[in-house]
């Protein structure tokens, strides 16, 4: 069963949310969240192998937040397809 973990806030939500991914998730990044990559020590270091790791474009932009890999940039409509495709959303806040 995977999960789609969306998270609008860098800090405990990140936190909570890195403690709950197993493998076979995915990690949405949106709103505030985006900061995260900004952070030498990111949490998102943590997480199991395999879990992707996408960053909503907008948020990203407006936050002036460049995004590299191993993050993948996507939009609403794959933020859809995405929340289609797995079992569960869970976000974080």
């Amino acid at each position: 069963m995977s999960t789609l973990h969306t998270v609008n806030k860098p800090g405990p939500a990140m936190a909570l949310c890195v403690r709950a991914v197993v493998s076979g998730d995915s990690v949405l990044l949106i709103e505030d969240a985006v900061y995260e990559l900004l952070s030498p020590a990111s949490r998102l270091t943590a997480l199991p192998d395999g879990c992707p790791v996408y960053v909503l474009d907008i948020d990203a932009k407006a936050r002036g937040v460049a995004v590299s890999a191993p993050f993948e940039v996507i939009n609403y409509d794959r933020f859809v397809s995405l929340c289609v495709d797995n079992e569960k959303v869970l976000s974080w806040f």
